[in-house]
């Protein structure tokens, strides 16, 4: 069926994916760390410019310079993915073999199965997790303006969330950074560069399922262990769908529901 699409088919295990990245591993390796050096330094650099123009003064409050990362995400993130795009050239690359840039066969319900059970997987798993180990999720959820619970903190990006959530203005300055920047960004780098490199050593895609979820997890270590955990869950979800699909468009797409739901759903509930 062609609103389903050719990429549906073939099952499971249907391999896809075919890495090329010319520039060997070691270089790679070294460009994967330099994007995100330079994605961060943006940020930071952007951030610390924006904090002046949001909120004025000589001294910068963390919960003020959290909200100005927040909001340049966006714009850092396009940056970044410039510097991708470029780096992936480097020793005769081609940039959308290297970054896995195939556009997916897919038709338009083949997208939307594909999106939805990449959120029943992910509610699934984070039920189970939570079920499991007896989780009260009340010890990992801020208060209506932000403040940690009284069991300590329920990470710095979600209580800045959830402050941002009571001005719908800066709620959609954030928005599309939240919705599309990291998500550009991080798959880039992570799903991109370093899972092209990787996968063509001994690790092969199933072990640079594992090792590029684990390193982007800690990437979110300002976060509590149940969001590292659940992180990382995900990111071994979207090593499966690059090894299936082998295009880098797919995991953006999940990645980029997942968060615009994770922020719609706080701004809901301050709204309500």
């Amino acid at each position: 069926m062609a609103s389903i699409g050719e990429d549906i088919r073939g099952g499971w295990l249907r391999k896809l994916y075919a890495p090329s990245n010319p520039a060997g591993l070691w270089l790679a390796l070294g460009i994967a760390v330099l994007l995100l050096v330079i994605n961060q330094g943006l940020q930071a650099a952007l951030a610390f410019a924006a904090v002046k123009v949001m909120y004025g003064g000589d001294t910068i409050n963390m919960r003020e310079f959290i909200k100005a990362s927040l909001v340049v995400i966006f714009p850092a993130s396009l940056l970044t993915a410039a510097a991708a795009y470029g780096l992936a050239c480097l020793r005769g690359g081609n940039p959308r073999a290297v970054l896995a840039l195939r556009w997916p066969r897919l038709g338009w319900l083949g997208w939307l199965l594909l999106l939805a059970g990449f959120m029943l997987i992910m509610y699934a798993a984070i039920f189970v997790i939570v079920l499991v180990l007896g989780i009260d999720l009340a010890q990992y959820t801020p208060g209506p303006r932000g403040e940690s619970p009284e069991t300590g903190s329920a990470g710095l990006v979600k209580e800045a969330m959830f402050d941002i959530a009571n001005d719908p203005r800066l709620f959609l300055l954030v928005l599309p950074s939240v919705a599309l920047g990291a998500p550009i960004a991080e798959e880039l780098i992570f799903r991109g560069q370093l899972f092209s490199a990787l996968s063509q050593t001994r690790l092969g895609v199933s072990g640079t399922s594992v090792v590029t979820a684990a390193l982007w997890a800690i990437m979110h270590v300002s976060e509590p262990w149940l969001s590292i955990g659940v992180i990382f869950v995900m990111g071994l979800v979207f090593g499966w769908m690059m090894y299936r699909f082998g295009s880098l468009w797919i995991t953006m797409a999940c990645h980029a529901i997942w968060n615009t739901v994770y922020a719609l759903a706080i701004f809901g509930a301050i709204a309500s």
